[in-house]
């Protein structure tokens, strides 16, 4: 089982308010899957094709985003301490989000009617603004001071600039009337979104979550501490240097990347101690998904990193979308969810049993070790046929790619429904 020591699980929303972002989110890859059977020939032309801008969407904000927030709506209260304000409005942040890149997709990537692009922006305005007042009050008023909470409030902040860019972005895409350096703000947009938001919300929640599903040791709140300085300046100099001096000066980039490195490497040095001190040494499908998602992070780094010095500039930036979003983010969400979403079923619906019957399942029960190891496999299988399929612009490694998203996404469901069809016992 999971310890709770530190936990307040009293605070934890109903099953259904994460539960309908988990599930949700599969159907997103899926529709990525479709895309690149669809159209094998034209998702690697170029980044900024409506098309590939499209996709992009429907991977960082379908089931990236998706899953975060219902992560978020889950672990806030029972990392903080206190519980989510206006509760009942995370259906409406679900719907609008799942409305908002639906309407993103059909009017970029299908060049739907312009009241698709209105619909999408509402959509995603509403979503995303909704959540952000609901987790930032929670946030700041939380009386708990432990670095995870810390992380996510950066990342909500990055989160708010994100959508204040998306929504100019949008406005541009529309009416075409803001003077803007569209390469630099996409540039800008990019590592706010993706660092900012995404890779700090990891971070953080890698703190408390590594120690409590794998029984390591604390990770030391000095290392962290210094760990979320070093992130945060970077977030803060690198789109600085990219705004003033552009995406053409690499040496300003490597030096205002510099304290999130020296962060990365505190982090990863003590990581690597307090995994090697980890009380179970079972190999499990999760821990699998966090070696692979963090050894992913490290290529996508050393790439960004090397990206100046490369002659294919185009191959190097879908590489590293691969290499970001699918096998280090998309790695690390799967690892969380196989303890995540068995853990709440079993919470929500087995704890309350205790003592009362003769005999109930335990957590690891409602979802077979089987099932994560096949979908382990398959999904860096995936992830490898994508690299594959950028490297070489082949229509049949994308159509690979595609049907590996799809059953991706299928395992993806049949993990979440395991754990709900197991049978509850009578009283």
């Amino acid at each position: 089982m999971i310890p709770t020591r530190g936990l307040h699980i009293d605070q934890a929303p109903p099953l259904h308010i994460p539960l309908r972002f988990f599930m949700t989110a599969p159907l997103f890859m899926l529709w990525a899957g479709i895309v690149l059977l669809a159209w094998p020939g034209e998702i690697w032309i170029a980044p900024l094709t409506p098309l590939t801008v499209a996709t992009f969407h429907l991977v960082v904000l379908g089931w990236i985003t998706m899953t975060m927030f219902g992560a978020m709506y889950q672990m806030i209260p029972v990392l903080a301490g206190l519980p989510m304000p206006g509760l009942v409005l995370a259906p409406w942040v679900h719907g609008s989000l799942v409305v908002g890149v639906v309407s993103l997709f059909v009017a970029i990537g299908l060049d739907g009617h312009r009241w698709f692009l209105l619909l999408a922006s509402a959509g995603l305005g509403l979503a995303l603004g909704l959540f952000i007042l609901q987790t930032g009050y929670a946030l700041w008023r939380s009386p708990v001071r432990h670095p995870t909470i810390a992380a996510k409030r950066i990342a909500l902040v990055s989160l708010t600039l994100t959508l204040v860019l998306g929504g100019l972005f949008l406005g541009e895409y529309a009416h075409g009337f803001f003077a803007i350096d569209r390469a630099t703000l996409v540039a800008i947009h990019l590592v706010i979104a993706l660092f900012g938001w995404v890779a700090t919300l990891i971070l953080g929640v890698s703190l408390q979550v590594l120690p409590m599903f794998y029984v390591m040791p604390i990770y030391p709140v000095a290392v962290a501490q210094r760990l979320l300085i070093g992130w945060s300046a970077s977030l803060l100099l690198l789109p600085l240097a990219l705004w003033w001096l552009g995406p053409e000066q690499p040496i300003w980039l490597w030096l205002a990347a510099l304290p999130g490195v020296v962060g990365l490497t505190l982090y990863g040095r003590r990581l690597r101690i307090v995994w090697s001190q980890r009380k179970r040494k079972i190999n499990d499908p999760s821990l699998k998904f966090w070696r692979a998602g963090l050894l992913y992070a490290v290529l996508a780094l050393s790439l960004l990193a090397c990206w100046p010095l490369l002659p294919d500039h185009l191959m190097s930036r879908f590489l590293f979308g691969v290499l970001f979003t699918i096998g280090f983010v998309t790695s690390i969400i799967l690892a969380m969810l196989y303890k995540i979403v068995p853990f709440l079923v079993w919470f929500h619906r087995f704890s309350r049993l205790v003592g009362l019957v003769d005999t109930i399942p335990m957590m690891d029960d409602l979802v077979a070790e089987r099932l994560g190891h096949w979908h382990y496999y398959w999904h860096q299988g995936t992830t490898i046929i994508l690299i594959l399929a950028v490297v070489t612009t082949h229509p049949f490694a994308t159509i690979a790619a595609g049907v590996g998203l799809i059953i991706d996404a299928l395992l993806w469901i049949g993990m979440v429904y395991s754990a709900l069809r197991y049978p509850v016992p009578a009283t």
